[in-house]
C-alpha cells in the first residue's frame, strides 16, 4: 500500500473538472451486503450521476433492472469502477454490457477493477460468444463485443480514471489483508474518492476499520460506507450454520468490515460531512436505530441508512 501521507497530498492537488454546472447525485441501487439475496434490498451498486452522466461504482446481481427502476437509461453507462472482486459486487457488469450492447449502444463500455478484472472480461466474452454469433447474424453491422467491453486492471493506490468531469482516487482498504497470501497474493480491495465539478464523492468498498479510508475520506462531502451489527449477525449464523462454519465467517465480519459506531469515529475524524450507510449486514428487517444509535456516539453530522433507489 502507497504512503497515506503522499496519497492525502495528491489528493489536495486534485481540483473540479469540467462544467462547473454539472450536479452531482448518487443513487444507491443497490444497498444488500454479501451474496445472500434479498427480498427487499438488492446487491452492492451505485449509480454517480453527474449533469447527464451516468458512472457506475459496483454492479452486484440485478443492476441493470435497478438502473431502469431509477429512471437510468442503462445505455449511458460507459464507465463502471468495480471495488474488489467478490460476486455480490462484480456479478453483473458483465451482463449490463451484453444488454447495452444489444440494445443500442454503440459506444465502448469500459470497466475499470483490481487485478483480475481484465481475465474476468475474457472469461464472459467467452460465455457471450454463443449469443453474439446469433445476435450479428440477425442485425448485420453491429461490432463485435470484444470491440465494444473493455476492462483495465488498477495498477494500485493513486489516479485510475479522469475525464472531463471527474477523477477518480483508489486506496487499498483493509478488506483481503488477512487472507493476502499465496494464490491469493494479488488480490486487493479499494476505497474509492471521486472528485466531480461540485463535490467529492468517497466509497469505502467493502473494508475493516481503515486509515487508508480515513485518508481517502478526508474533507469528502458525501461518504458512502459500509456497516454490519455483529450481534445481529451472529444469531442469524447461529440458527442457520455449525459452530465450526460459523467461527470462521465470525473472524472475517469482526476484522474485515466495519460497525456502526467505528464508522462514526472514522467519519467524524475525517471531516465527512453527510454520511451515508450502505452495504447493511444483515439488513433484513432491523431498525434504522441499530446503526444510527452507534454512529451518533461519535459522528455529529447527518447520517442516514440508505435503501434501495435513494438518491443523496
Amino acid at each position: 500500500m502507497k504512503c497515506l501521507v503522499g496519497i492525502a497530498a495528491a489528493l489536495l492537488l486534485v481540483l473540479p473538472l469540467g462544467n462547473a454546472q454539472a450536479q452531482t447525485r448518487v443513487i444507491t441501487l443497490g444497498t444488500q451486503g454479501g451474496p445472500m439475496p434479498s427480498a427487499t434490498r438488492s446487491q452492492p451498486a451505485n449509480a454517480l450521476v453527474v449533469g447527464d452522466r451516468v458512472y457506475l461504482i459496483d454492479a452486484g446481481n440485478g443492476v441493470t433492472q435497478q438502473l431502469v427502476k431509477a429512471g437510468l437509461d442503462f445505455r449511458r453507462v460507459g464507465q463502471i469502477f468495480i471495488t474488489h472482486n467478490h460476486d455480490d459486487h462484480n456479478a453483473d457488469w458483465g451482463t449490463l454490457m451484453g444488454l447495452q450492447w444489444a440494445t443500442g449502444r454503440r459506444q465502448p463500455t469500459h470497466v475499470y477493477g483490481p487485478a483480475g478484472t481484465e481475465s474476468m472480461l475474457q472469461g464472459f466474452l467467452g460465455f457471450f460468444k454463443p449469443n453474439a454469433r446469433i445476435r450479428m447474424a440477425d442485425s448485420k453491422g453491429m461490432l463485435p463485443p470484444e470491440q465494444m467491453f473493455q476492462a483495465h486492471d488498477y495498477a494500485g493506490d493513486g489516479e485510475v480514471y479522469r475525464d472531463d468531469l471527474i477523477t477518480v482516487t483508489a486506496a487499498e482498504n483493509c478488506h483481503f489483508a488477512k487472507n493476502r497470501d499465496g494464490a491469493n497474493a494479488a488480490d486487493r480491495s479499494y476505497a474509492l474518492r471521486i472528485q466531480t465539478p461540485d463535490r467529492v464523492v468517497v466509497f469505502s468498498g467493502d473494508t475493516g476499520p481503515c486509515a487508508a479510508v480515513q485518508t481517502l475520506a478526508q474533507g469528502a462531502d458525501l461518504l458512502i460506507h459500509e456497516v454490519i451489527d455483529l450481534d445481529l449477525i451472529e444469531q442469524a449464523m447461529a440458527k442457520a450454520m455449525p459452530a465450526s462454519a460459523a467461527q470462521g465467517l465470525m473472524r472475517h465480519m469482526r476484522e474485515e468490515h466495519t460497525t456502526a459506531q467505528d464508522v462514526g469515529r472514522m467519519a467524524q475524524a475525517a471531516g465527512v460531512k453527510q454520511l451515508v450507510l450502505n452495504h447493511v449486514v444483515p439488513g433484513a428487517e432491523e431498525p434504522d436505530s441499530v446503526y444510527l444509535g452507534p454512529v451518533r456516539k461519535n459522528y455529529l453530522g447527518p447520517a442516514t441508512v440508505a435503501r434501495d433507489l435513494m438518491s443523496f
